[in-house]
């Protein structure tokens, strides 16, 4: 039985991570070749995943001594399995999703190259030099900009609880594509949503200000801002203590929630990526706590009380679709 598309990309992949490697020989270089000779298919299938290899490179020279991450995702062999998986999951992105220049505006640029990051299912604090610390859920990354004068954070995506250590010298900036949040207290959690940030505040206060410094706004303890290029409003009250409890145990607490936003908070968490329908799903809200540190387990619990389906094609690549009506 001929091989299906599927199994030719994943095959591809295998043949780029064993080649990039290094230390491989004429034979298995020949090898190759046959590989790609055996149809069409095969060839296009090793074309588009070097394209992809060949763009990520090229951000090399880009790329500081501190965001060496990057870099070493095609260096020297080092053959670990996360190495390997990760590899393959983005060469995989780059033939069944995306093309490389979709691709490359990903997250994973954008964790490669960033100071701190966290892979999908992990969570990370850092003590910064200021003895103030940061925690990153899954699948984000923060660039740090320390010196003498200034202690400013750039969330470049995700979600980051950031407790501010005291320091009336250098003001502590938290800085989005979307604006500004100066610290004018200590607790308070920035994510990124799209084009938007949600800054919640968990204790005292920040200054907010959009990007386009039009806007300024005193974001209280008990607060939620939605900070826009050009806006800010106020989101309503929150509870601290149970946004601390959600982050101590990586968990999603919602409540009547639309399920797209649901999946997508679900889909940053996971390796791979996941495909639905929007339209479909518009329907469908949530009231739920999910595990995120398990994604497949938040799935489950959401196929157990929703009539929705998850189809998996591969490790990497999973479908979720709105049952059929049942005909009368």
């Amino acid at each position: 039985m001929p091989a299906s598309r599927q199994q030719i990309d994943e095959q591809a992949a295998e043949w780029m991570i064993r080649l990039h490697e290094g230390g491989f020989s004429d034979e298995l270089r020949l090898e190759f070749e046959r590989w790609k000779h055996l149809s069409p298919h095969h060839a296009s299938s090793a074309a588009r995943m070097q394209e992809v290899i060949s763009r990520m490179q090229s951000l090399r020279p880009q790329a500081s001594p501190a965001k060496a991450a990057l870099n070493a995702a095609f260096a020297a062999p080092r053959k670990t399995l996360p190495r390997r998986a990760t590899l393959r999951a983005l060469l995989l992105a780059g033939c069944l999703i995306v093309p490389a220049t979709l691709l490359l505006r990903s997250q994973y640029p954008q964790v490669w190259l960033a100071d701190i990051s966290t892979a999908a299912v992990e969570w990370k604090t850092v003590r910064l030099p200021d003895q103030s610390t940061l925690t990153l859920s899954g699948a984000s990354a923060v660039d740090l900009h320390f010196d003498a004068r200034q202690r400013r954070i750039e969330v470049l995506q995700g979600e980051v609880l950031i407790e501010v250590a005291h320091d009336p010298a250098r003001p502590f900036i938290v800085h989005t594509a979307q604006g500004n949040m100066r610290a004018l207290g200590t607790r308070f959690v920035v994510k990124r949503t799209g084009d938007t940030t949600v800054l919640s505040m968990l204790e005292s206060r920040v200054a907010a200000q959009s990007e386009n410094q039009q806007q300024t706004l005193e974001v209280n303890a008990g607060s939620q801002a939605l900070i826009k290029h050009d806006a800010i409003e106020l989101l309503g009250a929150i509870d601290p203590s149970s946004i601390d409890q959600a982050w101590k145990h990586h968990q999603l607490v919602v409540e009547n929630q639309p399920l797209t936003q649901v999946l997508d908070e679900i889909s940053r968490h996971r390796p791979g990526f996941m495909r639905f329908d929007r339209q479909a799903l518009a329907d469908l809200r949530v009231t739920a706590v999910l595990p995120l540190d398990d994604p497949e387990r938040a799935l489950n619990l959401i196929v157990e009380t929703l009539p929705v389906t998850v189809k998996h094609f591969t490790p990497w690549l999973i479908s979720i679709n709105k049952n059929s009506a049942p005909e009368k």
